[in-house]
């Protein structure tokens, strides 16, 4: 019924239940007849963010004049920062959301206050998250989102949940009535200095495009990452190859086991998203769990072997 731990279910049934009653009226209201500016909620993490960037190519090309707006955490707003589909973003870290390297400037009042006053004709939430459903519910605008973790009666409109169909596919859905075409391909885009960055790094430590592989290791979920046995098995496997090791500031340490190789790069910490974008581009092949580099990987057409643990390979996966 629900995709979330089943000890859960009882609890959301009767909350929804009660909801539905005191917020029949939500599903009266009649959705906008000109649509000028809308806003996309996905207060999720990178690999997300990169898996939502085809819902905002697809609406910006079916309606041109249309401004969109993003709703995300602080980590994943890079990947969308030079995209020109999106007008504008806007940050939030909710404490609900696992953090990492983030700065929760911004609070839930004055989030509310923020949105409400650009008056957006549609807000797509993304996640299916009751809490995010209530931010939507607040901006006072016609809402569209899921209902698969409780929370729908906050929406105007709820779209089927399929828990088998890809990610990518199920973030379209939202916008089945909006648009007659849509795209699949995910898109980063990545601005000059990120580029001269990159550069500067690959030539500091000798790395040429296309000869060298990188494993991340971790994902910021214990049950995901790789352990050190496997991390081991790969590097020895590649021992012919040079191995960039990258991961976040926050993983240097864990990563530091691997500089005993000789065959082995470790910029854990030392690259931005952007920055990590391109030398995910320039690489021969990106060894990974399922995490925010192996979606980058495939938005920049870079080969990959994902290690797909806790996670679903035909959702998430391509």
């Amino acid at each position: 019924m629900y995709i979330t731990q089943k000890k859960y279910w009882s609890f959301l049934f009767t909350i929804d239940i009660i909801g539905n009653i005191l917020f029949f009226w939500t599903k009266l209201k009649k959705p906008p007849k000109r649509i000028n500016k809308i806003l996309f909620i996905r207060l999720e993490h990178i690999g997300d963010m990169v898996l939502a960037t085809p819902i905002f190519e697809s609406f910006k090309k079916e309606h041109p004049e249309c401004k969109i707006h993003v709703l995300c955490k602080t980590l994943s707003e890079p990947i969308i920062k030079y995209n020109p589909y999106v007008n504008k973003i806007i940050t939030y870290d909710p404490s609900w959301m696992i953090q990492r390297q983030e700065d929760p400037k911004k609070t839930f009042y004055s989030l509310i206050s923020t949105l409400r006053k650009e008056k957006y004709d549609l807000v797509f939430e993304m996640h299916g998250d009751p809490r995010n459903n209530l931010i939507t519910f607040l901006t006072g605008s016609y809402t569209i989102g899921y209902s698969c973790r409780g929370g729908g009666f906050f929406l105007n409109k709820i779209i089927q949940y399929n828990p088998k169909k890809r990610m990518i596919e199920q973030n379209l859905d939202l916008i089945t009535n909006y648009c007659k075409k849509t795209t699949d391909k995910t898109r980063i885009f990545v601005d000059n200095n990120s580029k001269k960055e990159a550069t500067k790094l690959m030539k500091k430590y000798n790395l040429k495009s296309k000869q060298y592989i990188i494993i991340n290791p971790l994902s910021g979920r214990k049950e995901k990452d790789l352990t050190t046995e496997e991390v081991n098995k790969f590097i020895k496997e590649y021992s012919d190859q040079k191995i960039v090791i990258t991961g976040s500031k926050s993983e240097i340490e864990k990563n530091k086991v691997y500089n005993k190789y000789t065959n082995i790069i470790n910029v854990t910490g030392k690259t931005n998203l952007l920055v990590l974008t391109e030398i995910v581009q320039n690489a021969k092949k990106v060894i990974a769990p399922d995490t925010g580099i192996i979606h980058i990987a495939k938005a920049v057409k870079t080969p990959f072997e994902a290690v797909y643990k806790t996670t679903d390979k035909s959702v998430w996966g391509y």
